[in-house]
């Protein structure tokens, strides 16, 4: 049925409860689909460069960080999977990996770490729902 599930994560427990359901369903199927763990950068707009930071790699090292529990939680599962990391608006992101990725299924969760951001421009997972090229789980 499935043979690829994307699963952003962002360090939040509902990306966790996302990933731990996508585990779930990998495991459950007979044939185990690979799961590919996405992390997407959020693009930062500064109108003046920050003197004496690599903002760029601070950037990178938080993506690894968030990365890093997501692939040690997958890891014991023992299912296949690989990680990816990229930069800009995280719907769109999401949107053009599933793609790219040939994804059949988007497992995330209702509600990431930007709920400020959630309540201005609306929520990353309403976005994905509504642009996905394929069917999209949204995980309470």
């Amino acid at each position: 049925m499935y043979s690829r599930i994307l699963v952003p994560v962002d360090g939040s427990k509902h990306a966790r409860h996302a990933l731990d359901s996508a585990v779930s369903l990998v495991q459950s199927l007979n044939t185990a689909p690979e799961l590919v763990v996405l992390h997407v950068n959020p693009t930062v707009s500064i109108n003046e460069p920050p003197v004496g930071v690599d903002l760029e790699e601070h950037i990178r090292q938080e993506g690894e960080k968030i990365l890093a529990p997501a692939t040690e939680e997958v890891s014991r599962s023992g299912i296949a999977f690989r990680t990816v990391s990229k930069t800009g608006d995280p719907a769109k992101v999401i949107c053009q990996t599933a793609k790219e990725e040939s994804a059949d299924l988007i497992v995330m969760g209702s509600r990431g770490m930007g709920l400020v951001s959630e309540m201005l421009i609306g929520s990353v997972s309403h976005s994905v729902v509504q642009h996905a090229h394929c069917p999209v789980m949204i995980i309470r």
